[in-house]
């Protein structure tokens, strides 16, 4: 009995006793309260050694939790121990709420998320920069994760944090609607950040093509450096780029600072001219070069910790080192080395500050989180402004080379007019000889006119003849021109119509690639049925027919899809994409597979795509949809002209799609469900009207669904790969037959399900 009353006793006094202190520190929640920051209602404690798991952590025994007391955000230096935080909220209003939690610090290696009700962990979360992408509950670059409230109800959130790099973990809460509008405003600015950057590296390029002078097509590499880098802080690189590889999420922090430097070497090595400026000047740019080699190596072999520790010691002296080299060249007479002293002063405050903050040495405020961001916006501009005053100079320098070679010109031009004096002098004394002379030939002349008088006689006679031949030729020439005028012409139409042909099949080419990536894998339908086929056969290089096949883990089902969109070639592949990405969004995304709601659904996008008049739409879109239970060991099917052909127990059954068109101009419709118990195994087959329409055979006419039905009875216990091998020979046999051609896109599948 004393033992019983002992741990009666210990059970009521031991929570008050251990968590009395911590009852005035719960976080509450409110309507009222759009968003609230968890820093003084924080508890931590450092697990040094890694050695507590969660269930000792969250243990009510368990009494080591230090309280932040402090209303910056929680944050340690470099540590290679497990840092623990928790926080206890409770929901104040009457109703169910929904919240986010925010962890707006992206650098983390492991960040575990628990939520502990009535001390039960109903969730939990393994993310971090060293975990994929895809495994955080909600997509987006900080660390979102949702809790839901019941009125008046409390809950504990615990943390795990475990890096390599500095610890910082700014706890939020929002309700959603609040999140939403702070996080569009924080993307904004990110994003005017990004274009002001964008502009400044498209001015530097287009300002490059006129002076040819290499600064300028430099100056981008190192801001494209600090974008990366920017971005890999906030998480938009792990989101956006490297989505599944964490090794170079991480990589390319680091890597981004050592780009960073390199570019600036060259900058440097172009703008300010080193070589030429002065001996120190070239060694300590050959310093900075030296500095982001080494950087980028260690970044790519070295771990995480090791890389970023050393570029965060490296980056201050490489940027005292760049203003060093300004300072020198303002020295040397260089009038714009002004604006880049002022630049770089103003980014390695801004370093130095965000240094600060990063380690802790400074309070963690807007200004200090976003110092480094500040300094870049600020150091571009001016940057970019030297490179205008640069080419000022340039132009100026330009305008006097002008002026020189002009006054150059002006004393050529008075040379040049007074040996024109002289030599005018020494003409009019040689025209008076020769006009003696003149004189002298006039005589001769007139003799040699008399003889010429005799050459004109015999010379017009043989100019009569050569005016005749003259004629023949010239028709002749015209003949000659009006042939290679035709050839010519030709021989441009037909190279024309191969440019144009090339185009053509370049872009059917690239189409069909695009729609093979967006068709199932033979290995996604090799995870989900044991025995299957899948005959597809475009009757041109790209199908209007395509098939989809995915699986909702959740609800343990199966869902297989045929589709034959109107027409075939190009037409139909586009609708057939269009197709692919709405059966995504309908069955990944909105989680349905209820096959009459996926073709309601799908009617719907169709629609709201386009109007009955368009082209493109034509008729729509026809579909067969199957959906294999598993739990319920059961096949639903709905179609729309699409018909389910299957067996069981060696009968053939059929099933008629609804008489109704994808698309269509009809506003309200009803698709009716067919449901088939599974109680043994059983094969089904889904296919367009490309196979049973094929002309051939021996009285030329078509397969017919009548004489496909036979085929897939005949084969039905044959194994599947038997069975596509049997329909492609039946197929090839009955259209060569009488030499036809494919009519239209093929598509037949079968699969085995087992009860």
């Amino acid at each position: 009995m004393r033992i019983l009353i002992s741990f009666i006793f210990l059970g009521i006094i031991i929570p008050y006793t251990t968590f009395g202190d911590y009852a005035e520190d719960i976080l509450t929640l409110s309507e009222k309260k759009s968003s609230v920051n968890a820093a003084k209602n924080i508890f931590f404690y450092i697990d040094q050694d890694n050695s507590l798991q969660f269930d000792q952590i969250s243990s009510p025994a368990f009494n080591k939790f230090t309280p932040w007391n402090s209303t910056d955000n929680l944050s340690f230096e470099y540590g290679t121990g497990s840092y623990w935080a928790k926080v206890d909220i409770q929901n104040k209003d009457d109703q169910y709420r929904e919240w986010l939690v925010e962890v707006a610090y992206a650098p983390l290696d492991e960040l575990e998320f628990y939520l502990v009700k009535n001390e039960k962990l109903v969730d939990h979360h393994l993310t971090g920069d060293h975990v994929n992408y895809s495994e955080r509950p909600i997509d987006h670059h900080n660390y979102l994760f949702p809790v839901a409230l019941e009125n008046l109800e409390s809950a504990t959130i615990y943390f795990r944090v475990k890096t390599n790099g500095i610890v910082k973990l700014p706890v939020n809460l929002y309700q959603p609607w609040k999140y939403a509008e702070v996080n569009s405003k924080y993307e904004v600015t990110y994003g005017i950040l990004l274009g002001i950057l964008a502009m400044l590296c498209i001015l530097s390029v287009v300002t490059f093509l006129p002076t040819r002078d290499w600064s300028y097509l430099i100056f981008p590499l190192p801001l494209v450096a600090k974008i990366m880098f920017t971005f890999s802080l906030t998480g938009h690189t792990f989101q956006y780029l490297f989505p599944t590889s964490p090794v170079m999420a991480n990589m390319i922090t680091p890597l981004s600072i050592a780009l960073w430097m390199l570019g600036e070497s060259m900058f440097n090595l172009y703008f300010l001219k080193t070589r030429k400026l002065s001996k120190a000047a070239f060694y300590l740019n050959i310093f900075g070069f030296t500095l982001s080699i080494a950087t980028i190596i260690t970044s790519v072999f070295l771990s995480y910790y090791a890389a970023i520790k050393l570029v965060t010691v490296t980056a201050i002296p490489f940027s005292i080192s760049a203003l060093t080299l300004g300072i020198i060249a303002y020295n040397k007479g260089q009038r714009i080395a002004r604006y880049y002293i002022s630049a770089w002063s103003v980014y390695i405050f801004g370093l130095m500050i965000f240094v600060g903050f990063a380690t802790g040495h400074l309070p963690d405020t807007f200004f200090t989180q976003h110092a480094l961001e500040f300094g870049d916006l600020f150091m571009a501009p001016l940057l970019f402004t030297a490179l205008s005053k640069k080419y000022a100079v340039y132009r100026e320098q330009k305008n006097e080379a002008i002026k020189q070679m002009l006054d150059m010109e002006a004393k050529a031009k008075e040379t040049l007019e007074a040996k024109v004096v002289e030599r005018t002098l020494e003409l009019q004394e040689a025209t008076t000889e020769l006009e003696e002379k003149t004189e002298e030939l006039e005589t001769q002349a007139n003799q040699l006119e008399i003889k010429n008088e005799e050459v004109t006689s015999q010379a017009e006679e043989l100019q009569s003849m050569n005016d005749q031949m003259l004629e023949t030729n010239t028709e002749l020439e015209q003949i000659n021109e009006e042939i290679a005028a035709q050839r010519d012409m030709m021989e441009i139409k037909n190279k024309k119509l191969e440019v144009v042909t090339k185009s053509l099949q370049d872009s059917i080419n690239y189409a069909q690639r695009i729609q093979k990536t967006i068709l199932p894998q033979n290995k996604d339908f090799d995870t989900l049925f044991e025995d299957h086929f899948i005959m597809y056969r475009p009757k041109h290089t790209i199908s209007g027919d395509f098939y989809w096949v995915t699986e909702n883990t959740k609800e343990d089902k199966v869902v297989l899809i045929a589709a034959d969109c109107t027409g075939h070639g190009v037409p139909g592949a586009l609708m057939s994409v269009l197709g692919g990405g709405y059966l995504d969004k309908i069955i990944n995304l909105k989680k349905i597979t209820s096959p009459a709601r996926i073709l309601i659904e799908m009617h719907q996008n169709i629609q709201s795509l386009t109007s009955q008049e368009d082209a493109l739409m034509n008729d729509g879109m026809d579909m067969g949809v199957l959906v294999w239970d598993r739990k319920e060991k059961k096949v639903t099917f709905a179609g729309t002209h699409t018909p389910l052909v299957f067996v069981q127990n060696n009968k053939l059954f059929s099933i008629k799609g609804d008489r109704f068109n994808l698309g269509s101009n009809h506003k309200k419709i009803q698709i009716k469900e067919h449901s088939i118990p599974l109680t043994e195994e059983s094969s089904f087959y889904l296919f367009s009207d490309g196979f049973q329409d094929q002309f051939g055979g021996d009285h030329n006419k078509k397969i017919s669904i009548k004489r496909l039905k036979e085929l897939i009875l005949m084969l039905s216990q044959k194994p599947m790969k038997v069975q596509h091998d049997a329909f492609i020979k039946f197929f090839e046999s009955w259209k060569d037959k009488n030499n036809e051609k494919q009519i239209d896109d093929v598509l037949l599948m079968g699969v085995k399900i087992k009860a």
